[in-house]
């Protein structure tokens, strides 16, 4: 069963600069995902508008999910 997963989230800033950002957890929740996004972002522009789009959706079985959180890569953020 996959009650898990990995979105590819792409946060606008300002309506002009892009960041893909990556996130994986458990419970999907779109908003939750795309405020987790935002708020990674924020730090780096506190000033700016900025919104976030689901780009991928993708769900994946818990021994997936082990491999990927275990290996500490730098490129995702957790949510639980």
């Amino acid at each position: 069963m996959k009650d898990h997963y990995i979105d590819k989230v792409n946060v606008i800033i300002d309506g002009e600069n892009c960041q893909i950002v990556t996130i994986i957890g458990t419970k999907y929740n779109p908003d939750i995902v795309k405020n987790k996004a935002i708020l990674m972002v924020k730090d780096s522009f506190p000033n700016s508008k900025i919104t976030a789009v689901i780009s991928e959706h993708n769900d994946v079985t818990l021994e997936e999910y082990k491999k990927i959180t275990s290996s500490n890569l730098p490129w995702f953020q957790i949510v639980n």
